[in-house]
C-alpha cells in the first residue's frame, strides 16, 4: 500500500514528465507534457473507440449469434412521432426521460425526416452516441493525466475504449450522452473550472438524473480553496437557472412531468431480476423459505444505500487533502451504491461507472483483470442471457430447477466480482479497516 499511496500522492503534478511543452484541448491547458505523445495517444484512442463498436457488433451477431438491442432506440423514435404531428413533449404527451434526452433524439430525427427512413434515425443516433463516447474517452485520458503520467493515462483510456460491455450499450442506448456530461463535469472540476463543472453536471441531471450525484462532491472538493457556503452559492447559481428553464415551465403546464424525475426513486418500479435485491431475495425465500417479503428486502437495501451516501458525504467533508483521486473514488462509490442497492436495474448502467473504473484500475494488474472479468460477465448478462434465462422481472425457469439455480449462481458470481472490483478500486490508502477506524475517530493502540 505504501507504493500505491506514493503513486497517488504524485497526482498534484509534482511528477516529472519527459516533455516540457503545453497542449490545449476542451479548454484545458496541459503543462509539461510531450505534445507529440499526447496527440498520438489521442489519435489512437479515438480510432480504437470507433473500431471497438464495430468489433462488438460483429462478435455479438456473428460469433455469439445474439442481437443488437434496438428496442430503446425504437422507443426514442416513437417519442418523436407525436412531435411531428404538432404535439409538444411533456405537455401534450408524457416521456419517461428528462428533457435534455430529446437533444440527441431530435438531432437524429432531422436527417431521418429528410431521408424518410427510420434506419437513418438509428444510424445517426448511434453516430451521435459514438461521438459522445469519444468525448468521454478524451476526458478519461485528460483526467488520468492529472493523476498519472502520459503512459498510464493512455492505459486508463485504453481500458475504457476496450470495455466491450460498455461499448455495446453505447450503440444501443442514450446513456453515452449523460455519461459524457458527467465526465466533462469531472474534467472541468479537476482542472479548476468549477462553474463549468457545475453546469455540465446540472445539464447531466436533465439528461438522465444520475450525473447530479456528483454535485455535492464537487461542492465539497471545490470548498478547499474557497468555503462551503461560497461553493453552495456557486452551485445554486447554475442549478436554479437550469431548473427555471428546463423544469419549472413543464411542471406548471403539466404537473405529471414530475413522474419522470420520481421514477428514479423506484417508488413505482417492481424489483428487477438482475438486481442484488432480487438475488438476495432468491436465497432467502427461494432457497431458505424464510418468509421474507421482496419489499422488506428492498427496504433494507435502500437503507444501506442511504447510510453509504451519508458516509461518503461525511468522508468528503472531513477529507483535508481533497486530492483528485479521492474525488474519483467518492463519485465512483456513490454511483456503485446507486446501481447496486436500488430495486430496478438496466444493464446499460455499466456505461455510467466504467470510465471511473478505468481511471482507478490502471495502477494494478489484479484490478485490470477483475475489470475485464466484470465486463465479460456483464456482457453475458446482456445480451447473451436475456430472454433465455431471465427477463426484467423474473428468471425464466421454474424455481428450484437446474436452470433457475444456474441463473442465480451466475448473478451471484457477477455481483461478487463487481463488489470485489469496487472494493479494490475505492480502497482507501492504508486499508479499509484502518480507514474506517480513522473515519470513526478510533485509534490503533499498536501505532
Amino acid at each position: 500500500m505504501g507504493k500505491k499511496g506514493k503513486r497517488e500522492s504524485e497526482s498534484e503534478g509534482h511528477r516529472q514528465r519527459k516533455g516540457t511543452g503545453s497542449y490545449s484541448l476542451l479548454g484545458i491547458t496541459l503543462d509539461s507534457v510531450d505534445k507529440g505523445t499526447v496527440q498520438r495517444h489521442l489519435l489512437i484512442l479515438v480510432a480504437a473507440c470507433i473500431l471497438m463498436k464495430f468489433i462488438v457488433a460483429f462478435f455479438t451477431t456473428t460469433v455469439f449469434h445474439s442481437f443488437i438491442d434496438y428496442f430503446d432506440i425504437g422507443t426514442y423514435f416513437n417519442h418523436t412521432l407525436p412531435l411531428l404531428e404538432g404535439q409538444i413533449p411533456y405537455i401534450d404527451y408524457q416521456i419517461e426521460y428528462p428533457v435534455l434526452a430529446l437533444l440527441p433524439i431530435l438531432m437524429a430525427l432531422a436527417p431521418a425526416v429528410l431521408a424518410n427512413d427510420v434506419v437513418v434515425f438509428i444510424l445517426f443516433f448511434q453516430f451521435l452516441m459514438i461521438l459522445c463516447d469519444i468525448v468521454t474517452t478524451v476526458c478519461v485520458y485528460l483526467i488520468a493525466l492529472k493523476i498519472w503520467d502520459e503512459k498510464r493515462a493512455f492505459l486508463s483510456a485504453g481500458l475504457y475504449v476496450t470495455s466491450f460491455s460498455a461499448a455495446y450499450f453505447v450503440i444501443t442506448k442514450y446513456d453515452a450522452f449523460p455519461t459524457c456530461l458527467l465526465m466533462l463535469a469531472l474534467l472541468f472540476t479537476l482542472y479548476g473550472m468549477k462553474m463549468k463543472g457545475y453546469l455540465c453536471s446540472g445539464l447531466g441531471f436533465f439528461a438522465k438524473i444520475y450525473p447530479a450525484i456528483a454535485i455535492p462532491f464537487f461542492v465539497l472538493h471545490n470548498a478547499k480553496t474557497t468555503s462551503l457556503k461560497e461553493e453552495i452559492i456557486s452551485a445554486l447559481k447554475i442549478i436554479i437557472p437550469l431548473c427555471v428553464v428546463l423544469f419549472i415551465p413543464f411542471l406548471i403546464l403539466r404537473p405529471e412531468v414530475i413522474k419522470t424525475y420520481l421514477f428514479t426513486t423506484g417508488s413505482s418500479a417492481a424489483v428487477y431480476a438482475n438486481t442484488l435485491t432480487y438475488t438476495v431475495y432468491a436465497y432467502l425465500q427461494g432457497i431458505g423459505h424464510l418468509g421474507i417479503t421482496m419489499e422488506a428486502c428492498s427496504m433494507v437495501m435502500y437503507l444501506i444505500m442511504g447510510l453509504i451516501a451519508i458516509a461518503l458525504l461525511w468522508s468528503a467533508y472531513r477529507d483535508p487533502e481533497k486530492r483528485p483521486v479521492t474525488l474519483l473514488k467518492l463519485i465512483a462509490c456513490a454511483l456503485i451504491a446507486a446501481v447496486l442497492f436500488t430495486k430496478f436495474h438496466s444493464p446499460q448502467y455499466i456505461v455510467w461507472y466504467t470510465p471511473l473504473f478505468a481511471l482507478l484500475v490502471a495502477d494494478d494488474l489484479k484490478k485490470i483483470v477483475l475489470f475485464y472479468l466484470y465486463q465479460a460477465l456483464a456482457y453475458i448478462e446482456f445480451p447473451l442471457m436475456f430472454g433465455s434465462f431471465y427477463t426484467n422481472l423474473e428468471y425464466t425457469n421454474p424455481v428450484g430447477s437446474a436452470a433457475w439455480y444456474g441463473t442465480l449462481l451466475f448473478f451471484t458470481a457477477e455481483f461478487v466480482v463487481f463488489i470485489l472490483l469496487a472494493i479494490l478500486v475505492v480502497r482507501p490508502e492504508g486499508g479499509i479497516i484502518r480507514s474506517a477506524k480513522k473515519f470513526f475517530g478510533m485509534r490503533n493502540t499498536n501505532e
